[in-house]
C-alpha cells in the first residue's frame, strides 16, 4: 500500500526497520528538509539577498534591528515556538535505544540537541554558541531569545555563531563526521541536499526526502515523502517488531 502524500510502501518501511536492527554503526545525515516542519525554511528557497544578509556579520553591524528581525522570523521564533520535529525526536530516541550512533547535520538550528541527541556533528556550527563582537564572550542559544541580543557583560552586539564564523566549516566537527562515516555500515539521510556526502563505499544508504536529490543514485533504498511521516511509520514498525 502507498501512504497518503508519500511514495513509499509498508514493505519498504519494514526493510528500513530491518536494516536498522541488523546494522552495527548507524548514522544519520540531516539537512534543511528535517527542519521545515518546524517552520524553518530551506534557505535555498529564499531570495539570494535575504539568505546572504542573514549570514553576513556586516549586515548585523550595519543594521542590528533589521538583521535580528529577519533572523527571529526565519530561525529563532520557529526554534522556540515550534521546537524539534518528530524526526528530530525520533533520531534522539533511536540514539537512546542504542540503534543510532550519531547525527551529522548541515543545519545550524540546534534542534537535534534540543530534541535530546547527544552525539551530533554540527559541521557548520550551531546557534548554541554565539559571540559578543566587542569582548568575545560566548553565550548559548537562550541569549538569542532577546529581540536584540546584547552581551550581559559589556553591552556589545551578539553575533550568532554560524554568522560569526562566516558560515564556515567547523573543522573539529567535520573530522568527527568523517570518522563516523568511515565506520558506518548504515547511513540514513533525512532532508539532505548532499552538502555533506563523505559516505564510505561499503555502507548501505537509506535516503529520505520529499524530492529528488544528490543521494538518489547512491542510495540502496529511496523513501520519497514527508520526513516526519516516514519516521513515524518507522518508529511504529520498530515498536511492532519489539512486541513480536
Amino acid at each position: 500500500m502507498l501512504f497518503k502524500h508519500s511514495n513509499f510502501t509498508k514493505t519498504e518501511i519494514q526493510k528500513f526497520a530491518d536494516l536498522i536492527q541488523n546494522s552495527n554503526y548507524v548514522y544519520a545525515i540531516t539537512g534543511a528538509g528535517i527542519s521545515t516542519n518546524a517552520g524553518i525554511p530551506d534557505l535555498q528557497h529564499l531570495s539570494g539577498h535575504t539568505s546572504s544578509s542573514l549570514s553576513s556579520e556586516s549586515s548585523l553591524e550595519s543594521d542590528p534591528a533589521k538583521f535580528y528581525q529577519g533572523f527571529h522570523q526565519i530561525f529563532i521564533d520557529p526554534i522556540f515556538e515550534n521546537g524539534p520535529t518528530f524526526s528530530h525526536r525520533a533520531l534522539a530516541q533511536l540514539e537512546t535505544q542504542g540503534k543510532l550512533s550519531g547525527v551529522i547535520t548541515t543545519n545550524v538550528d540546534y534542534l537535534h540537541e534540543l530534541a535530546g541527541s547527544k552525539n551530533v556533528a554540527d559541521i557548520w556550527y550551531s546557534l548554541n554558541t554565539n559571540y559578543c563582537i566587542n569582548c568575545g564572550r560566548n553565550y548559548d542559544i537562550k541569549i538569542l531569545e532577546q529581540t536584540l541580543p546584547t552581551c550581559p557583560s559589556c553591552g556589545g552586539l551578539i553575533s550568532p555563531g554560524p554568522v560569526y564564523h562566516h558560515i564556515g566549516i567547523d573543522n573539529q566537527a567535520y573530522q568527527k563526521a568523517n570518522r563516523w562515516m568511515d565506520e558506518a555500515d548504515l547511513v540514513i539521510t533525512l532532508g539532505s541536499n548532499g552538502y555533506y556526502s563523505n559516505i564510505n563505499s561499503q555502507a548501505t544508504v537509506v535516503n529520505i526526502n520529499n524530492k529528488r536529490n544528490d543521494f538518489d543514485q547512491r542510495a540502496n533504498l529511496n523513501l520519497r515523502g514527508d520526513t516526519d511521516e516516514i519516521m513515524k511509520e518507522l518508529m511504529e514498525e520498530l515498536m511492532e517488531e519489539l512486541e513480536n
